[in-house]
């Protein structure tokens, strides 16, 4: 009897472990996800263009933003909320040359980081066991901080004696956007997010950081950047294309 009770038992135990969870995506409602982006951006010259005279050409531009996301999401067969920390990294330019006609001024490097925490939903256009397609809404608050380091030519040393070699500043402004994506099943409760959307943000209102004397002006940590007298403006806004991986629980 008790033998015939222990084979019962054994018997359970291996039913259990043998039936594997059977994915529905239209029944899950909790992921983590990471995910990455690339795609165009207004930039261009805007973090430095103008900040020493008008007159001043530059051999590079930014012409494309990165972004990695990640963050959680909340979900029902309908709409999903979508959590997530955004960080928005344009292109790095180093050995990037200024100069007034034929006459090198300086070099630079110039680099831009963005993070963004961001609020998206999605909204299922067609779905079925295992994928779904949807469009997105996205709306969140960035945070954005430029740093540019400077190297002098000998025309530069001459023309701005004495000024600092290393500026920094930052701001902030709304980010808002759209996109449409699919998602499916890639293994066990993992799923695949490809999504193709537009991005706007805009930032007006960049501050100083340090203390500095730039391009013949001293500038005090807090007052707003300039370009030559006017304050400057960085516009992250583009179209990107971006793939993701989801971890249902």
């Amino acid at each position: 009897m008790k033998l015939r009770m222990h084979f019962f038992i054994l018997s359970l135990c291996f039913v259990s472990i043998s039936e594997a969870r059977v994915f529905d995506i239209n029944k899950e409602t909790f992921a983590a996800y990471f995910g990455f982006t690339g795609g165009s951006s207004f930039v261009g010259k805007s973090g430095f263009e103008n900040e020493a005279a008008a007159n001043v050409t530059y051999s590079s531009d930014v012409r494309y933003n990165y972004t990695g996301e990640f963050g959680c999401l909340v979900s029902n067969p309908y709409v999903s909320a979508r959590f997530g920390l955004e960080i928005l990294k344009p292109v790095i330019l180093e050995n990037l040359l200024a100069k007034n006609g034929a006459t090198d001024l300086y070099s630079q490097t110039s680099e831009i980081l963005g993070y963004l925490p961001k609020l998206s939903l999605e909204f299922n256009l067609r779905r079925d066991h295992v994928s779904r397609s949807f469009i997105t809404a996205t709306s969140g608050y960035g945070y954005l901080t430029l740093k540019n380091i400077y190297t002098l030519a000998a025309a530069g040393t001459t023309a701005y004696p004495g000024m600092d070699t290393t500026m920094e500043a930052k701001g902030s402004a709304v980010m808002w956007g759209a996109g449409i994506g699919q998602e499916f099943l890639l293994s066990d409760t993992t799923t695949f997010l490809f999504e193709i959307g537009y991005r706007v943000f805009k930032v007006e209102n960049m501050k100083y950081t340090r203390d500095g004397n730039y391009f013949g002006t001293a500038h005090t940590s807090g007052t707003d950047l300039q370009n030559n007298g006017s304050s400057r403006v960085i516009d992250l806004s583009g179209s990107f294309v971006g793939i993701s991986f989801r971890f249902f629980m």
